[in-house]
């Protein structure tokens, strides 16, 4: 859409007198968008599409994903977010100019793509969240790390190289940011499986500081990708080299946590059926899919494995599901699945403990 027709659109938009093209337009628009911030974010670093794709428009679907939010109706058809956004603008009595509207739209996607690609990367990746989480924790806990923001991605430098860092950023230009495989070659050489996450921080930024050739500072998504690879790294080890606890207690434990797990299993699938499946909201086949779906999930989490995310989770048994079948036919219903299924198991496993 060209700069000059979006002041025209918004203003319909917002007094609800637009076409069904305009909106059609003005949604193609905001997506195309949000698509060059997603591929502006992958050049400068970011891990946005899944290691495994599912398809040529993954960055289409995240971006849709990402700004759907923006066009929620209320019960008189109005758009409430971008009336509360662009409303005052025509309210004055100077229209506002195409480069002013622009320029606001382009703030307001970008804005709202940061916000939801957060609930994005923690709904397809708990586990990565959970470590980036950590991550932070320890910076915020401790005097000796500092974090930067810079071109989309989130850095951290030892607080006493403050004015190295500075030097680094603005006159070392021939410096670049060490390689993952450098890094993780290192880090395995300190590494102890006893580590905090606050001690594998520090170790990390001490190995970057000792290699003059590179930055002083680490990106905090590839932190968590050496965390997560040498903690893979060494769980697999053990179980190569046949290492695990098989005391009578042990086995008690195990078999007390595949009762709860039973439990869980059988209350969640009745729920499918009586909620779902009598009532006529789901074909008994996908009552299946979703019974199946969640006994998956949750043999998964009490055995300490790495969760997929729910679209996922669907996609074992909806091999042609696409991002998008998933957000318009499933996600609400599966999604509370999950959440009650959740719920259910830390009280019984409470009760366990």
């Amino acid at each position: 859409m060209k700069s000059e027709k979006f002041v025209q659109v918004i203003k319909n938009i917002c007094e609800c007198s637009y076409s069904p093209r305009e909106l059609t337009e003005f949604i193609n628009s905001s997506q195309k968008i949000a698509v060059s911030y997603l591929k502006y974010l992958e050049l400068n670093g970011r891990n946005i599409r899944p290691r495994k794709s599912e398809g040529v428009n993954e960055l289409e679907d995240i971006a849709i994903d990402c700004i759907a939010g923006l066009f929620i109706r209320n019960e008189d058809g109005e758009f409430i977010q971008l009336q509360r956004y662009f409303g005052n603008e025509f309210k004055k009595n100077n229209t506002p100019s195409d480069m002013q509207i622009t320029s606001m739209l382009r703030r307001l996607i970008v804005k709202k793509t940061k916000q939801e690609l957060s609930r994005i990367f923690k709904e397809r990746d708990p586990e990565g969240a959970k470590i980036i989480r950590n991550i932070k924790v320890a910076i915020n806990n401790s005097n000796k790390f500092v974090l930067f923001k810079e071109m989309g991605r989130e850095f951290v430098y030892l607080n006493n190289s403050y004015f190295q860092l500075n030097n680094d950023k603005n006159i070392d230009s021939d410096k670049k940011l060490i390689p993952e495989k450098i890094l993780l070659y290192y880090f395995l050489e300190k590494y102890s499986p006893s580590d905090s996450i606050s001690s594998m921080l520090n170790k990390m930024m001490q190995i970057v500081e000792n290699l003059p050739d590179y930055h002083n500072y680490l990106a905090i998504d590839l932190i968590s990708t050496i965390i997560r690879e040498v903690t893979f790294q060494h769980v697999h080890e053990k179980l190569s080299n046949n290492i695990s606890d098989t005391s009578p207690l042990h086995d008690i434990q195990k078999k007390e946590i595949s009762h709860v797990n039973q439990l869980v299993i059988n209350f969640i699938h009745q729920k499918i059926y009586n909620q779902y499946l009598y009532k006529n909201k789901i074909s008994s086949e996908k009552a299946q899919i979703y019974c199946m779906a969640i006994a998956d999930f949750v043999n998964e989490i009490t055995l300490d494995k790495d969760t997929d995310s729910n679209y996922k989770y669907l996609k074992r048994y909806i091999p042609d599901l696409t991002q998008k079948s998933y957000r318009e036919q499933e996600r609400s219903i599966f999604e509370y699945l999950v959440k009650v299924t959740k719920k259910s198991l830390i009280k019984n496993l409470k009760k366990l403990l």
